[in-house]
C-alpha cells in the first residue's frame, strides 16, 4: 500500500464548529502529545470561548477563514452542523491543509463534486467522520471477511433505527430540508458500515419507497426501505428510519446487518440491549447525556422515558469529565496517520462523496417510485437529480 501523506512537523489544529463533536475531539487534541497548536472557532463566539477556556486553546475566532490563514495551521477538524461543511472545508482545501471532515462532505451533491474533485486535484489527504469503523465489532466483522471466512458475498441485509430526537434536533438547525432526510444524514453510516464490509463494489440499480406520516410536514422523511444491486451480483437491502417515538429506549442509533456468503454467514445485532438501565429518573434522549436539570423537564416527559439502552451512542460515553469509546480512538488514529503516514480505517472523502450519492439516489429512487439504473460515474447522477429538481 502507498502511505498517507504525512506532516513534516507537529499538529498545528483548527477546529471549526465548538458543538458536542468539536468539543470531544478538541479535547483528545489537546492531551495528544503530537499536537502542539490548537485554534477554535464557531459562529458564536460564546460557545467558543467556553471550548476555548476549557482546553486552554491558542487562538479563539468566530472567523473560519481567519483561524485557517494562520501560519500554524497546517490540519483542520470541520465540525460545523451538517448543512456548514461546504465553505470551511473549501477554505481548507484551498490552504492545502490535512483536513478531517464530519459526515456528511455537503449537502448539495453538485457541493459534494466539486470539493471530492479539489481534494483529489490538490492530493490533500481528507477523511470523514463515520466512527462505526473503529468499534471493535465492525473491525473483527472486516478481518473475517478479508480472510474469507464466509466465502464470496451473495446479500446483505441492514437495519437502522434512530429516536425521533435527534431528526427534530437535525431539522430545527437546517433552513432547506430537501436533503435532511433519514438516509442522508443518518443512514450514511449504515450505508458506509456496509459498503466498507463489502468491499470494493459499484451500484447498478436501485428501488426505494419511504414513508412521511410525521416528518412530511417538516418536508423530510420517516423510513427509507432500498433494495440496491450490484455490479458483482450482491444484493444489499437497508431499512433505515429516524422516526422512533421519543421513549424509545435507544438513545441514538441502534443497527443491525446480516451478511450471507457462499461459506457463512455473519450475524451483527448492534441495537445495544446489552446493557440497560429502568428506573424512576427521566433519561434524555439524542447526544446531550448530562444530568438534565429537572425544572426544565415537564412531569409527563420525565415519566415518558424511563429505560435506557446505555451504549446506544454508538461514538462513546462521558465518564469521569472525559470522553471515552470509539471517538477517541478515531480521533487519535487520525493524528496517528498525520504524522506517520500510516494506513488506517478512515472513511476518505472520496468514500464520503460517492456515499452521499447513493443515500441521494435512494432518496431520488423513493422520489420517483421506479427503479433507478445508476451511472457508472457516480457523479454523473447531478444531471438526474438536477432535472428533477434534487440537488
Amino acid at each position: 500500500m502507498v502511505p498517507n501523506k504525512k506532516l513534516d512537523s507537529k499538529i498545528g489544529l483548527a477546529i471549526i464548529g465548538c458543538g458536542d463533536i468539536g468539543r470531544a475531539r478538541a479535547q483528545f487534541a489537546r492531551i495528544y502529545s503530537g499536537v502542539e497548536w490548537i485554534g477554535v472557532c464557531d459562529v458564536n463566539i460564546e460557545i467558543a470561548q467556553i471550548l476555548a477556556d476549557e482546553i486552554q486553546a491558542d487562538f479563539i475566532t468566530s472567523d473560519a477563514a481567519e483561524l485557517l490563514s494562520r501560519f500554524e495551521v497546517n490540519a483542520a477538524i470541520i465540525a460545523t452542523n451538517e448543512t456548514a461543511h461546504y465553505a470551511p472545508v473549501l477554505l481548507a482545501i484551498e490552504r492545502n491543509l490535512s483536513i478531517f471532515i464530519e459526515k456528511p462532505l455537503a449537502v448539495d451533491f453538485a457541493q459534494s463534486i466539486e470539493l471530492s474533485n479539489k481534494i483529489a486535484a490538490a492530493g490533500i489527504d481528507a477523511v470523514m467522520g463515520y466512527t462505526q469503523r473503529f468499534r471493535q465489532r465492525f473491525l473483527v466483522v472486516k478481518e473475517r471477511l478479508e480472510t474469507n471466512q464466509i466465502g464470496h458475498l451473495t446479500s446483505v441485509t441492514a437495519r437502522g433505527l434512530l429516536n425521533r430526537k435527534i431528526a427534530n434536533m437535525v431539522l430545527s438547525r437546517a433552513n432547506d430540508h430537501r436533503n435532511v432526510t433519514p438516509i442522508v444524514i443518518s443512514g450514511t453510516h449504515m450505508l458506509d458500515m456496509c459498503f466498507w464490509l463489502m468491499g470494493e463494489t459499484r451500484p447498478k440499480s436501485i428501488f426505494a419507497r419511504s414513508t412521511d406520516k410525521i416528518f412530511g410536514s417538516s418536508g423530510s422523511k420517516d423510513t427509507t426501505v432500498a433494495v440496491i444491486e450490484f455490479d458483482n451480483d450482491i444484493l444489499l437491502s437497508v431499512s433505515h428510519s429516524w422516526a422512533a417515538p421519543e421513549n424509545w429506549p435507544g438513545a441514538v442509533y441502534g443497527m443491525q446487518i446480516s451478511l450471507l456468503g457462499t461459506e457463512g454467514v455473519i450475524e451483527i445485532d448492534d441495537m445495544h440491549k446489552e446493557v440497560i438501565l429502568a428506573t424512576n429518573h427521566y433519561q434524555p434522549a439524542g447526544y446531550k447525556r448530562e444530568k438534565v436539570d429537572a425544572q426544565i423537564v415537564s412531569k409527563s416527559n420525565r415519566q415518558h422515558r424511563n429505560v435506557d439502552f446505555l451504549t446506544s451512542i454508538p461514538f462513546g460515553q462521558r465518564s469521569q469529565g472525559e470522553m471515552w469509546g470509539p471517538i477517541r480512538e478515531e480521533t487519535f488514529s487520525w493524528f496517528h496517520r498525520l504524522l506517520t503516514g500510516a494506513k488506517t480505517p478512515h472513511t476518505t472523502a472520496k468514500e464520503g462523496h460517492e456515499n452521499l450519492a447513493i443515500c441521494m439516489a435512494i432518496d431520488f429512487a423513493a422520489k420517483t417510485g421506479g427503479v433507478l439504473e445508476v451511472p457508472k460515474n457516480l457523479n454523473d447522477l447531478q444531471q438526474i437529480f438536477s432535472h428533477n429538481n434534487i440537488e
